[in-house]
């Protein structure tokens, strides 16, 4: 147990900002967390604990999750459903309709599943979770990114806890490796456009001459809870404290499926995720009135990314805030509000037994400040745990 102390301490000690920040995160979807304003140090809940405070995973329930179906659409959702279904089939028109006036456009498809298997209970979390992404993101009409991958991630961890008197500390460490693959490409907006068009049409959707890339990385994330007995919790997460990829280019898939050696174009090059402190509050309300109402609610406040106020370009300090309200009824149905980027959330739950559906609706903020390009999403998903 005092190795296990000392590696969490040396840890959060050695969480602090290296170079090559500009690997992705790799978690799976959560609607949970969605509509609450973003994950909460203080509040693990269920799964969840296993992205938002390893630590969490001393306080949890046994929960099995077998299988998982997740969708996430951001960009201008409805403006999308209402060209699909008036027959709009020209991908360069469609996208022009849906460019603002400064030549910008986010779009995001993210799907999780149906590969996830995953447990937390008695100390102990891990799962295994596929995902698979296409996001286009064009800051202009001449600078553009696109991304489409598939993402596989292994993780696992142990928290401990030590019961001082009424109060409990929970200590976590979770360590996992991943793997994501697919393409990434940058150039203007239309050069984009007709290369996603280009993939998308081909008989087979990898045997196309767009250059492939593959990421495989470890990571590790570390937490601490301590929780008083008249409801009040204090957490800390140093989400990706480190984690790490080394990312190679190939020419194709199909050259890099014949013969990954000779086809190599670039790489393989490190690249490091940047490491997201957070610290948060969560409040249990220890009312007897919501108790015989069957009724629990939690309200929660976080602070996420310190490091960031210590970059040379900051966000706005207001945008790393978070906040989360939800009210549990019955067991059955889950209502939660949030605010995350200053922007609203919200969603809800429902406990089926067989199965728990959950809607949310969130905004994200991608520029710097405040207002300056918010995208909104929406986000369901269909869990299969017991």
């Amino acid at each position: 147990m005092k190795n296990f102390i000392v590696v969490v301490c040396l840890v959060l000690l050695c969480a602090a900002p290296v170079c090559a920040q500009n690997l992705e995160p790799v978690r799976a979807l959560s609607p949970q967390a969605a509509a609450l304003g973003g994950y909460h140090a203080a509040a693990p809940q269920g799964l969840d604990s296993i992205f938002s405070n390893p630590a969490g995973f001393a306080s949890q329930d046994d929960e099995l999750l077998v299988a998982r179906l997740s969708a996430n659409l951001s960009g201008p959702v409805f403006d999308i459903a209402n060209a699909v279904f008036s027959g709009n089939s020209d991908m360069l028109a469609l996208v022009a309709g849906l460019v603002d006036n400064k030549g910008r456009l986010f779009l995001r498809a993210d799907i999780d599943g149906p590969l996830a298997f995953g447990y937390v209970g008695k100390g102990l979390g891990f799962g295994l979770f596929n995902r698979s992404v296409v996001a286009l993101n064009a800051r202009s009409l001449l600078s553009a990114s696109l991304a489409m991958h598939e993402e596989l991630l292994l993780t696992g961890g142990y928290a401990h806890r030590f019961e001082l008197g009424a109060h409990n500390l929970d200590l976590g460490l979770s360590a996992k490796g991943f793997l994501r693959m697919g393409y990434a490409m940058s150039g203007t907006l239309n050069d984009l456009v007709t290369a996603l068009g280009l993939v998308m049409a081909a008989p087979d959707l990898f045997d196309t001459s767009v250059p492939f890339q593959t990421a495989t990385g470890l990571g590790i994330d570390v937490g601490v809870l301590w929780t008083a007995p008249f409801g009040l919790s204090v957490g800390f997460a140093a989400r990706d404290a480190y984690t790490a990829a080394l990312v190679t280019t190939y020419s194709s898939f199909k050259d890099f499926r014949d013969s990954p050696s000779t086809s190599k174009i670039g790489g393989p090059e490190a690249s490091v995720a940047s490491a997201d402190l957070s610290l948060g509050l969560a409040y249990r309300f220890p009312f007897v009135f919501l108790s015989n109402l069957g009724t629990s609610l939690v309200l929660m406040l976080d602070y996420n990314d310190f490091l960031n106020l210590l970059a040379p370009i900051p966000r706005n300090p207001i945008l790393n805030a978070g906040i989360g309200l939800e009210a549990v009824i019955m067991d059955v149905l889950t209502v939660r509000l949030g605010v995350k980027d200053a922007l609203p959330a919200l969603g809800f739950g429902l406990n089926l037994s067989v199965f728990k559906f959950s809607l949310s609706m969130y905004g994200r903020e991608l520029g710097l400040d405040p207002g300056v390009r918010p995208v909104y999403n929406v986000l369901m998903s269909l869990d299969f745990s017991y």
